[in-house]
């Protein structure tokens, strides 16, 4: 296991396609025999990783053991290199201003994402970000390898499955999720899906999509984005092709500079950062955003004015570092 935290720690997780188990929340409306048989050990392993990760770094956090269990469990591709220089922590980067919340919230959380894991509540993500088309055949490698374990899973699904508590396919699915609108997703990753059948979730910031090229670098570098390479032209996707994935992948909200939670606070926060960049989402896709995501991952949180807006708009789901979880209806008006 500490292998394994070692081995995930010491990878860019910017260039890496970063497996992890994701906990499902709540519980579904309508208890039903599982469609996929649950593993009740893997809640128990989960509570082992985080009894040797804590152990060794007193700022991980249930985010940080699910990535090291899926690790061990199902990540494809490669066999990683020995790290040159292990890393000296094992918690993942964490956004300016973020505080590690406290031991006895962490064992909460743990608890929590365990208790779906018994139960079969989860799903398997492997999150990328920029995916250049220089590392394609190892992208192409890993996505095969997980088309032939596991189905591909829409937001439809995991709807079906929180009012129903089945899924639609005989085997589990999983989600390839494309973060902060690269255009080498366009390229590099797009025509991977096609080939493997597996349906990718792209959140892309939305005034990225807008910068003029010769200035998207400069945005990156202002916004935390870990750029991988420099193309010649442009690092963001266009909105014409923002719109072609929408016809075949599921297309998510993550604000328009890349923003955390916290940093949501005015109403113009929220209108710049939320509501507009749902508007065009819409506009652009013909369907409200599938999910939504915060810069650094943060949980639901109803007395987050960001959090209350994404909830108005109608939103249905929110991807944080552990859980993916069904928001609450918008109240009608």
């Amino acid at each position: 296991m500490l292998r394994s935290a070692v081995a995930v720690a010491a990878e860019d997780e910017e260039r890496a396609g970063v497996a992890m188990f994701l906990g499902l929340h709540p519980a579904p409306a309508t208890p039903a025999a599982p469609t996929h048989p649950a593993d009740p050990g893997l809640g128990r392993r989960l509570g082992a990783v985080w009894d040797v990760l804590a152990a060794h770094d007193p700022d991980v956090t249930v985010q940080d053991a699910l990535a090291v269990l899926a690790d061990l469990e199902f990540r494809s591709g490669p066999p990683r290199p020995p790290a040159p220089h292990p890393p000296d922590r094992l918690a993942a980067w964490r956004p300016a201003g973020w505080r590690t919340p406290s031991r006895a919230q962490r064992d909460a959380e743990v608890a929590q994402v365990r208790d779906a894991l018994v139960g079969g509540r989860l799903l398997r993500v492997v999150n990328h970000h920029d995916t250049p088309l220089s590392r394609q055949e190892e992208f192409r490698a890993a996505l095969h390898g997980y088309a032939a374990r596991f189905d591909p899973v829409t937001a439809a699904d995991v709807l079906a499955f929180f009012a129903t508590g089945r899924w639609p396919t005989s085997r589990p699915g999983i989600v390839p999720a494309f973060f902060d609108g690269f255009a080498s997703a366009v390229r590099c990753a797009a025509p991977l899906l096609a080939e493997t059948g597996l349906t990718g979730w792209f959140y892309p910031p939305t005034e990225f999509l807008d910068v003029a090229p010769s200035d998207q670098r400069a945005f990156a570098r202002a916004h935390d984005y870990g750029v991988l390479e420099h193309p010649g032209d442009r690092l963001a996707m266009t909105w014409d092709e923002l719109a072609t994935l929408a016809q075949t992948h599921e297309v998510c909200g993550h604000t328009a500079t890349h923003a955390a939670a916290a940093d949501v606070r005015t109403d113009d926060d929220v209108t710049r950062q939320v509501r507009e960049p749902v508007r065009r989402l819409t506009e652009v896709c013909g369907r409200v955003p599938a999910a939504w995501a915060w810069l650094g991952g943060s949980p639901f949180a109803a007395d987050s004015p960001g959090d209350r807006a994404v909830v108005a708009e109608g939103v249905p789901l929110l991807t944080s570092n552990a859980v993916l979880e069904r928001l609450p209806v918008p109240a009608a008006t």
